[in-house]
């Protein structure tokens, strides 16, 4: 896959941190559409995003990781199991830190115990959030306590420093041959980022009621016309309860998730959606259909 501008860079590089520090804001960011689900609840994603991003003659492939580095979770074998097959492949660490909480030195070093030779990036996400005296004397702690100058100052959300830091990952990542055509965003499918964007909805709407144990599954994707697509998609909870509280009263909860996510798979795949959801319990099979 020769670009003929030059000899080709490309690098893996995973993105890890607490829960809910702005992994998949930042990856959506440096991209510059929306590919990772954001919700203000903890553990999102919950599998790892590969996203795609092109630039020149350098190619960075991204990898937004669920929260694996919370410093309670270390002892969790499955955890581990799964963070180790995040970091195997990375040519770069990203280890992200929160301005308003601070550096976790053990979380840092837990990590660092779990790598052999990648180079770790340390980003301080939410600058937005903290005073700037106070920012500095983050950098100061963390330079004085790992000994690292290798900083990037970042408010994902506000796109704030995401160039410079992605100046800085170009850098480190090592000449090699492209693995993905240079138009291509993401090797994730279209069916599992729709059903992202419903799961996304039903986070940000049902709250605590739901655990996170729900399922979207897609039925039926059919593309009858060049741009539109006929969507059905199963949402699968635990019991009768649940299927209650995600209706809302009089469907009204499930109308809200169900425009609002038909809207994010609009503006991804830049055609008309027609969503179908169907509430199934997981055992019993019983479905509510709901028209968009």
């Amino acid at each position: 896959m020769l670009n003929p501008k030059g000899k080709q860079k490309c690098g893996y590089i995973t993105i890890v941190g607490p829960t809910n520090a702005g992994k998949s804001t930042l990856l959506n960011s440096i991209l510059g559409k929306k590919l990772s689900i954001v919700s203000h609840k903890v553990q999102t994603t919950r599998t790892r995003i590969q996203a795609i991003l092109t630039k020149e003659t350098s190619q960075l492939i991204l990898i937004d990781t669920p929260g694996l580095f919370n410093p309670k979770r270390f002892k969790d074998r499955s955890f581990i199991k799964e963070a180790i097959s995040s970091l195997e492949r990375s040519d770069v660490i990203v280890y992200m830190v929160e301005a308003h909480k601070g550096f976790d030195r053990d979380a840092y070093n837990s990590l660092g115990k779990m790598i052999v030779n990648q180079e770790i990036i340390i980003i301080i996400n939410k600058i937005d959030l903290v005073r700037k005296p106070d920012l500095l004397k983050l950098m100061d702690d963390i330079k004085g306590s790992i000994n690292k100058n290798d900083i990037y100052l970042v408010s994902a959300l506000k796109n704030d420093g995401v160039r410079e830091f992605l100046d800085g990952l170009i850098s480190k990542v090592p000449e090699r041959e492209w693995e993905f055509p240079a138009n291509q965003a993401t090797n994730i499918s279209d069916k599992f980022l729709a059903e992202e964007f419903t799961r996304e909805r039903i986070l940000y709407h049902v709250h605590k009621e739901i655990p996170y144990s729900v399922i979207i599954e897609t039925e039926k994707w059919d593309e009858k016309k060049k741009n539109e697509v006929q969507i059905h998609q199963n949402i699968y909870v635990n019991n009768s309860n649940h299927k209650k509280i995600i209706l809302g009263k009089n469907g009204d909860k499930i109308k809200q998730i169900s425009m609002q996510a038909r809207q994010e798979i609009e503006r991804y795949l830049g055609k008309k959606i027609h969503l179908y959801l169907f509430i199934k319990q997981k055992k019993k099979n019983t479905a509510i259909e709901l028209i968009e």
